[in-house]
């Protein structure tokens, strides 16, 4: 979809243009791995995920879900482990990339 927007401004033979469909094409196949990735989740790690996401703390967050502060730093630390990042910042360009990717697919149907 986004590739039809720069093929006609970039010739796909300059440097730029042949970068920036390697970059959509990355992001989308990053995008699905994403997706695949977050069905590993169970459903109490998809709450505190989401909660993350939005920028909420840790203990903000125990309070909401009524559990613990420890128990939701473990959550989070098999969130990152399953996910595969390293912190809050890649975790939430993760799941943009997975949110992206869905949004993609729908379109397409």
């Amino acid at each position: 979809m986004l590739m039809s927007c720069i093929e006609p401004t970039l010739p796909p033979a300059s440097p730029v243009g042949m970068a920036l469909k390697a970059e959509v094409g990355s992001s989308h196949c990053r995008g699905r791995d994403m997706v695949a990735r977050l069905t590993q989740l169970t459903a109490r790690e998809v709450d505190v995920l989401v909660r993350l996401v939005a920028g909420k703390s840790s203990k903000t967050i125990g309070l909401d879900l009524g559990i613990s502060f420890k128990t939701v730093e473990c959550h989070r630390a098999h969130i990152m482990q399953k996910l595969g990042c390293s912190g809050l910042f890649e975790l939430g360009r993760a799941w943009e990339a997975a949110v992206w990717s869905s949004r993609e697919k729908k379109a397409m149907r």
